[in-house]
């Protein structure tokens, strides 16, 4: 598929293997996604003036240490792409608040493969 006619998804994350292994799992999968990486709420704001979203991929400690307000500013848009929160067991307090501030849904890292795929599938069902 021509990559100007995929959907864009965005991943907010530290780790860049994580990141990747994301990328990978989505762009080759179904009718497949172009993929961008940031690893701060700066960034990820400047991309999406720039580039439209379907989804956004965000680490749940990425959210928090913004105090949520990309989360915030993102559902707070017309069109606004739908926020998959996700984080480690241990960030269960922190994937709450981010439901809470609006986010569409979560996932637990690490995650397989076909879960992660899954759950897009499942996002992109109108």
């Amino acid at each position: 598929m021509a990559r100007e006619n995929r959907k864009n998804i965005l991943i907010l994350d530290p780790e860049k293997d994580t990141a990747e292994l994301f990328s990978r799992a989505l762009e080759n999968h179904g009718e497949g996604f172009t993929c961008y990486w940031v690893t701060e709420p700066d960034e990820a704001r400047r991309l999406m003036s720039e580039i439209s979203f379907t989804f956004v991929l965000a680490d749940v400690s990425i959210l928090q240490d913004d105090r949520f307000l990309l989360l915030a500013s993102v559902t707070g848009r017309s069109c606004a792409p739908r926020v998959i929160a996700n984080g480690h067991g241990n960030e269960k307090t922190a994937i709450k608040t981010a439901l809470e501030k609006g986010a569409a849904g979560y996932f637990i890292k690490p995650v397989m493969v076909c879960t992660l795929r899954k759950l897009i599938d499942d996002f992109s069902t109108p």
